[in-house]
């Protein structure tokens, strides 16, 4: 599945920071929005402590201009992501300034009530928010210079080619220069580098050369500019009342009102990652020792860490492309459908028709017209250079929702269609909330839906029903191929998700120095995932810039979150659903009852703490790794065993 794959919300221009920015030609235009009748309208300064009266502005004075801001510069954006060019990017400046411009002055108006003496913690909240501007704190120059530095490095990554013949002999590749050739035998990151690395013959050299030629063109351009951009973030989060742009991230994630402080959210963090820590330890010893069958000319340590281009995915972050070699059981077939759906002459069209069918039948919302008629499902043949990253996108009006994605026929890109539905779904669920309550319960929250409904889709049960899995049977063998696969899929990259923000709150908040940038990532590399680079790296180099959230100032938290809820969320609706057996088995494919449950928490939004829609849905106000653990808890006794078996230990 393609990880990280991100949502763009702009629902309230009180947080209308710069977030991940994301059919047919662009216009290059933004269309400006009217916010005098905010500046005109007169507060009753008799009602400044009421709720309610802070209720009522919010839902007539402010709702009409926000929403129509949002369109506008979500209009914008989606041209700049479909269209990367300078009048596009001109037109995202220009809505980054008129939202920030809308922003002060929501602050402004939002600093006038006091609600401190006031039990209605909802309002409470979104005062407190309105009162913050962010991103929007820069003066306008610096709030310029913010955009173009996302921009251009968003622009870098999406649009970076490397010299590469994957057919050519590996002692033709050069470590040296990998842009000095024709421009017919450059190749893009998507689909063609992810392609090779995932489906290689396992050529080390080739593999080297691509892994370091990938980042010789995307993270070390952006590093200069990477720099100006901790400055500029951070100043921005101090003028807001933070210590530093990682704190302000975190602050979505608690509740002063609950008294859930920033220490207490980095101390969850650290006992998930405690919690997980043991099972990923066996499963990285098994892939390891695979390795050292697969590949004796590398020399690979027993005992040590392995190498990130030996490991089947760009970043290390993935490790299903390995399958084909480590599978428990290998007699038994690869629960990889893709050969069928290209048999059954599977179409883009067909794959999100089946996500959206599967939706329906679980009682949820269908997809408007709009979505099928706006959405950019495959990229563009027409020269325009876009970004391929998958995104789902909410236009703030009726039945305006879109997906942008570069989809090909095969099951990874299956999966990430069920993802990106979920935020689509949720968008819908929420439409009726007012602005500043149209997101999710937080960020995890939203990236966890569709991976929920994902768990269902990807079972055997499911794949056969769809007809895509022949001859499937659930004896133990099957059952623990397919646990693996999918902790190749899962449990490979919590460790990846953790580190991406432990790893920018620490050069955030001056931890990790700009003259260590590189090494302080390797660090966290080694410590979390047992990775080391493919070749030695040095300060010139900036290794976290060749991944997309890093240069589209997109926080990353969210997605180790959402790999521990959609555990949560999933054993929640296979009891809903009535399912009786192990977890790993469960579809909840046509139960009502379990797309009740899930649409009483996604109608929620942000109107309510994320504890509490996290209770709606699993009866508990807390994250926990446990119905994880549960749902891989036989393929884990497999794995220590079997390392037990062969002398190897988890740890490097």
């Amino acid at each position: 599945m393609a990880r990280g794959c991100c949502w763009r919300n702009t629902s309230v221009v009180f947080f209308l920071g710069i977030v991940c920015l994301l059919l047919g030609p662009a216009k290059g235009k933004f269309t400006p929005v009217d916010i005098s009748p905010l500046e005109r309208y007169q507060l009753d300064e008799t009602k400044l402590t009421s709720a309610e009266y802070f209720r009522s502005w919010l839902t007539n004075v402010y709702n009409p201009v926000g929403q129509k801001m949002a369109q506008s510069v979500e209009e914008a954006y989606w041209d700049y992501d479909t269209n990367i060019t300078a009048a596009n990017e001109a037109a995202t400046i220009e809505s980054s300034q008129a939202s920030a411009n809308l922003t002060r002055l929501v602050a402004k108006i939002a600093a006038k009530f006091d609600l401190s003496k006031s039990e209605d913690t909802q309002m409470k909240k979104a005062q407190r928010e309105g009162k913050e501007l962010g991103d929007a704190s820069l003066d306008p120059a610096e709030l310029t210079e913010l955009v173009k530095i996302v921009n251009g490095m968003e622009s870098v990554y999406s649009t970076a080619t490397i010299c590469f013949d994957p057919n050519a002999d590996a002692n033709e590749v050069s470590l040296e220069d990998p842009t000095n050739c024709e421009e017919s035998k450059k190749l893009p990151l998507d689909p063609d580098l992810i392609n090779f690395m995932k489906n290689s013959t396992w050529d080390a050299k080739k593999r080297q050369y691509v892994w370091k030629a990938w980042r010789d063109v995307s993270g070390k351009k952006v590093r200069k500019d990477y720099i100006r951009y901790i400055q500029l973030k951070n100043k921005a989060a101090k003028l807001t009342g933070y210590n530093d742009n990682g704190q302000y991230w975190r602050s979505e994630y608690t509740d002063e009102n609950a008294g859930y402080t920033d220490s207490d959210f980095l101390k969850d963090l650290d006992d998930l990652w405690l919690q997980i820590k043991p099972l990923y330890g066996e499963m990285h010893a098994y892939v390891r020792r695979k390795l050292i069958n697969k590949l004796p000319h590398e020399h690979l340590s027993p005992t040590g860490p392995i190498p990130g281009h030996l490991i089947g995915d760009m970043f290390s972050q993935e490790w299903t492309s390995m399958l084909d070699f480590t599978q428990l059981f290998p007699a038994k077939p690869l629960l990889d459908v893709t050969d069928e759906m290209k048999r059954q002459n599977y179409t883009v069209d067909k794959m999100f028709h089946l996500s959206e069918q599967f939706q329906n039948e679980l009682g949820l919302k269908p997809m408007p017209e709009t979505f099928w008629k706006k959405s950019l499902f495959v990229k563009p043949k027409d020269g325009r250079e876009v970004v391929c990253h998958a995104s789902a996108w909410d236009f703030y009006r009726t039945g305006d929702v879109r997906i942008k994605m570069c989809t090909e026929v095969n099951m990874d890109d299956l999966i990430t269609i069920h993802h990106e539905m979920g935020h689509i779904q949720y968008f819908l669920q929420y439409a009726d909330q007012m602005m500043v309550f149209r997101g999710g319960a937080n960020s995890g929250f939203h990236e966890a839906v569709g991976d929920t409904l994902a768990l269902s889709v990807k079972t055997p049960k499911h794949l056969s029903w769809l007809g895509l899995l022949k001859n499937n049977k659930n004896d133990r063998e099957s059952d623990l191929n397919y646990m693996f696969s999918t902790a190749l899929d899962k449990i490979a990259f919590l460790p990846f998700a953790y580190i991406m923000d432990r790893y920018r709150y620490d050069v955030f908040s001056g931890k990790i120095g700009t003259n260590e940038l590189n090494s302080g990532w390797w660090n966290y590399a080694l410590e979390y995932q047992g990775i080391i680079p493919a070749v030695p790296r040095t300060e010139d180099d900036f290794d976290p810039g060749a991944k997309y959230h890093i240069d589209a100032d997109v926080e990353y938290m969210r997605y180790f979150i959402s790999f521990v809820i959609q555990f949560q969320f999933h054993k929640a609706l296979c009891d809903a659903s009535g399912h009786a057996g192990p977890l790993y088995q469960c579809d909840i494919n046509q139960s009502k009852k379990a797309g009740e449950l899930l649409s009483s928490m996604l109608s929620l939004g942000g109107s309510q703490p994320w504890p509490v829609a996290m209770e709606k849905i699993t009866g508990s106000r807390v994250m926990d790794a446990a119905p994880l653990l549960e749902f891989f808890q036989p393929m884990t006794d497999y794995l220590k065993a079997e390392n037990r078996k062969n002398g190897d230990v988890a740890g490097w």
